[in-house]
């Protein structure tokens, strides 16, 4: 009896606890822990706080960046400092609630996570004066009421895509700086700490903030807040419904299926999207030597690439493009996307020996206007196949549908495009 009694108990606690982790933090479903892929924008976010000895150094250095973050503000803290509360609504960043006593959600029962959420938002709304419309739960932990409570407080979940990991005893602030720049992201939500964690733990995260904000901001990275990638998430979506909106039921559901395919291929080849236009992954290049005016090596086989791709959505709207005027204002978006590339090309360190970027193309229309050279591809079963595949992912996207390949099936060539490091940066790669 004692060991039934005992195994209900367990499942219960299963029921009630583990569960919903693995739902709302794990699978992120209906969580938000990212912004949009092709927006290059990143939201710094500081837990635990508001803390006399730390937060007003973090705001000090978010001012001289001019960089906005979100402070997810303990609800007890917030109450004992009032005005750093104020300092920060005053710089223009989020304010959001980390409940009102920081405590774990497997240790709460029911009624103590209502009550902590509730009161952790009425506490910060309070002393704002604004509505609180993100929160984030200690530890990123969840029970079923953690779920239940923010649906009843209308409040968003919201947990992170990078990890400073800055709550640790020492002095480690090159460890934070490595992790957050080497983690961040196009739409990323980077966890940090204003207060809390082993004594004196955010001053690392002090030490590390110049460094990130300079370091990411020299790859055009611009720092935002979680209500402002929440909303242009939402405006990708709408935009990418209303895209697909006129296509027949069932190409809409092979987008879907399509998109576990395309998750396959990006986690595969290292795939990284840049920003609206373009998305890059790293290669060899395969193409044979190339050199210059004066019989000096450009690229070699062997050598360090990037392969090119376009963002679906781009490839949309620039395979229907049915005029010039259409095509050049493809290129026109296309060359800003190539800013952000050269940056890529001139500050991360991971592309530092690049020698040449590359792509096969269906697309290569009109792009000897961005700097591209065209070549003929050799007409081997390796490039028939990839051309195949580039028919089909176009016919997938393309507003014709299939019907795009038998129109232009003279002009749909597989070329090869490619320009090399040089040009790159001195075509796009201007500093601002």
């Amino acid at each position: 009896m004692v060991w039934r009694i005992l195994l209900l108990v367990i499942i219960a606690y299963l029921i009630y606890a583990p569960i919903p982790e693995i739902l709302f933090k794990l699978l992120h479903i209906r969580t938000l822990y990212k912004g949009p892929n092709t927006t290059r924008a990143i939201a710094l976010t500081f837990d635990d706080g508001p803390d006399p000895r730390y937060t007003p150094k973090v705001l000090q250095i978010l001012r001289e960046h001019g960089a906005k973050a979100t402070f997810f503000l303990v609800g007890r803290r917030a109450a004992e400092h009032p005005d750093l509360v104020r300092a920060i609504l005053a710089d223009g960043h989020e304010i959001a609630s980390h409940g009102h006593l920081h405590r774990h959600a497997w240790l709460m029962t029911p009624w103590s996570t209502w009550r902590d959420i509730r009161e952790g938002k009425r506490q910060v709304e309070r002393i704002t004066g604004q509505p609180i419309r993100y929160y984030r739960p200690p530890w990123g932990a969840f029970n079923w009421f953690t779920r239940i409570a923010c649906a009843r407080l209308h409040l968003q979940p919201v947990l992170w895509s990078v990890r400073a990991i800055d709550w640790l005893p020492g002095e480690y602030a090159d460890d934070v700086v490595k992790r957050v720049i080497q983690g961040a992201h196009t739409g990323a939500i980077v966890l940090c700490h204003d207060a809390g964690g082993a004594e004196g733990a955010p001053r690392n995260t002090i030490a590390a903030l110049p460094e990130i904000l300079t370091t990411l901001g020299q790859r055009r990275f611009t720092f935002t807040t979680v209500g402002a990638l929440a909303e242009a998430r939402r405006e990708q979506a709408t935009a990418v419904q209303s895209l697909y909106s006129h296509y027949p039921t069932a190409r809409r559901a092979l987008i879907r299926l399509w998109t576990i395919v395309e998750f396959a291929f990006r986690t595969l080849y290292r795939i990284e999207p840049v920003n609206r236009i373009f998305r890059v992954s790293p290669t060899v290049w395969t193409h044979g030597t190339r050199t210059d005016a004066n019989g000096e090596v450009i690229v070699q086989d062997g050598d360090a690439a990037l392969e090119l791709h376009f963002q679906n959505e781009t490839l949309i709207t620039i395979s229907g493009a049915r005029d010039n005027r259409a095509l050049i204002r493809g290129l026109r978006g296309a060359k800003e996307g190539f800013r952000d590339i050269a940056q890529l090309l001139r500050h991360d360190p991971r592309y530092q020996n690049v020698r040449a970027i590359v792509a096969p193309t269906l697309m290569n229309r009109g792009v000897d206007l961005l700097g591209f050279h065209i070549e003929e591809l050799p007409d081997n079963r390796g490039n028939r196949w990839v051309q195949g595949y580039m028919r089909f992912l176009l016919g997938l996207y393309h507003p014709d549908g299939f019907a795009r390949l038998k129109e232009g099936r003279q002009s749909l060539e597989m070329k090869l495009i490619w320009m090399s490091r040089e040009e790159v940066l001195n075509l796009y790669g201007r500093d601002d």
